[in-house]
């Protein structure tokens, strides 16, 4: 059975890791492009043998475990350059699952809106956390939109 710590999350051995960490092919934005195969969610993959079990992870989980040792539970690994190949540790951050989730398109502080205006701002509308200000705007747009047809 692979080595699985109380937590359930199955550890990445170092010598996967360190795989991981060193093949890649430098791009343009300082990326490390993994060369390793690509699953169908667009992240590079690697696995092992482990008592004659095929274990498997992410190409950039690894890479971090090879930089900075095992991801502790509850969180998770997050492209900061947003390239999902990307095993380069200086693009990697760790966050958890809810703060993964919440940038899915832009990266803004917890409890503000994409724009960055503060919670005060914020209201709940028909089960969505709307901005008063971006609203204002959005509205103010239309209008003008609207004026010019």
């Amino acid at each position: 059975m692979p080595t699985t710590p109380p937590n359930g999350q199955i550890e990445i051995p170092r010598h996967v890791a360190l795989r991981a960490f060193i093949k890649f092919v430098p791009n343009e934005n300082g990326c490390h492009i993994s060369t390793y195969s690509v699953a169908s969610h667009g992240y590079a993959q690697i696995g092992w043998h482990d008592n004659g079990r095929v274990v498997g992870t992410t190409a950039h989980r690894a890479a971090w475990v090879a930089a900075h040792g095992q991801i502790p539970y509850g969180l998770t690994v997050d492209h900061q350059c947003r390239t999902k190949r990307c095993v380069n540790p200086a693009h990697l951050r760790l966050l958890t699952n809810f703060e993964n989730a919440r940038r899915s398109l832009y990266d803004w502080p917890l409890g503000t809106c994409r724009n960055g205006h503060p919670p005060s701002e914020l209201t709940q509308t028909g089960g969505r956390l709307r901005c008063r200000p971006c609203n204002r705007e959005a509205q103010q747009r239309y209008r003008r939109k609207k004026a010019a047809a």
